[in-house]
């Protein structure tokens, strides 16, 4: 699971997939495997990360979801 490797909206379903089937299947491997703490730590990395531009991409909106698992 790479969020670098999404370029389009079709990559991004199958990125959604497998990150809520691994929530599903290991989700003592998630810090965040709550809503308000998931979407608490896509918050805090958003505002951490140093991405400059006003054109987001696919793969940052990936990133952010991936950093959402277990950014504190």
């Amino acid at each position: 699971m790479n969020p670098n490797d999404v370029s389009n909206k079709e990559e991004l379903v199958k990125f959604l997939n497998t990150l809520r089937n691994d929530l599903t299947n290991n989700i003592t491997g998630w810090e965040n495997p709550n809503l308000e703490s998931f979407l608490e730590a896509m918050e805090a990395w958003l505002t951490d990360c140093e991405y400059n531009s006003n054109s987001p991409t696919w793969s940052l909106f990936a990133t952010s979801l991936l950093a959402g698992k277990a950014y504190e």
